[in-house]
């Protein structure tokens, strides 16, 4: 699997460009991490790669080809996405809200089949919530819901994940076991994924690559271990960065830790 992005560039109307020459090309399988300051323009960033908003310029490319060429459910069944998790209101079960994600392998009126529920228990137990789905939507935790919407985008059995945000409004545990189920699938299953997310640490700890952008617009692409520096993240944050590894009983873990200004 290759993902790409060639020359991209968007603003909206007359506004100053939001994206401005972003470029990359990430080879799979791994994770790609997307990291900048609040208005860098990462969200609208995956909206482009996507094709959900259009790129004033410039092009996103899935295999070589422009995902414009391709049909939608052509296109959806290579790619699974996961927004940024807001629990639904309406009653849906986990396996109910886990078997929407089916939708491009169905016809307009289709029913879900046995192999399409099939797939739905293998992507609850790829996520470690098979337990859970008959529970409500509703009745489940922050963490078991984002664990539940990622399922839902592993259903397509997709080349590529793209994940807005994966951890976001989570504890420190349900973000650990989110990267994990993540860093798994990449491992174990195969798969890429492309992850937009506000920790420098998670970065380091899971991804291969790294797309960090940029104030003025732009983005550095490149090994993780390359981009993100002291240099590169007090540009990008336009703060002082402190970057230190602690060694735990198992590994070693790396702390990025932003430095206040003294008054």
């Amino acid at each position: 699997m290759n993902f790409s992005v060639r020359g991209g560039v968007f603003r909206y109307g007359r506004d100053k460009y939001v994206l401005n020459g972003v470029d990359f090309s990430f080879d799979g399988p791994g994770i790609l991490a997307v990291l900048g300051a609040n208005g860098a323009g990462k969200t609208t960033l995956m909206k482009c790669m996507l094709g959900l908003m259009p790129w004033t310029q410039g092009g996103s490319f899935l295999n070589g080809k422009n995902i414009r060429e391709y049909g939608q459910k052509e296109f959806w069944k290579q790619v699974g996405y996961v927004p940024q998790a807001k629990q639904s209101a309406f009653v849906y079960t986990v396996e109910e809200m886990v078997v929407l994600g089916r939708s491009a392998h169905l016809g307009a009126f289709a029913q879900p089949g046995k192999k399409d529920w099939e797939m739905v228990d293998k992507a609850l137990a790829e996520v470690g919530i098979s337990h859970l789905k008959q529970k409500l939507c509703s009745r489940i935790s922050g963490g078991e819901y984002q664990l539940a919407v990622i399922a839902r985008a592993l259903v397509t059995d997709p080349a590529l994940l793209v994940l807005d945000e994966p951890e976001s409004n989570l504890d420190f545990k349900n973000q650990m076991i989110v990267l994990e189920v993540l860093r798994r699938l990449c491992a174990d299953g195969g798969i890429s994924a492309i992850i937009n997310t506000h920790y420098p640490e998670h970065a380091v700890d899971i991804s291969r690559k790294s797309l960090l952008m940029m104030p003025d617009g732009t983005a550095r692409y490149g090994d993780t271990a390359e981009i993100i520096t002291e240099h590169n993240l007090q540009e990008a944050f336009d703060i002082p960065v402190n970057i230190r590894t602690v060694s735990l009983p198992d590994r070693e873990y790396t702390c990025v830790v932003p430095e206040l200004p003294r008054k």
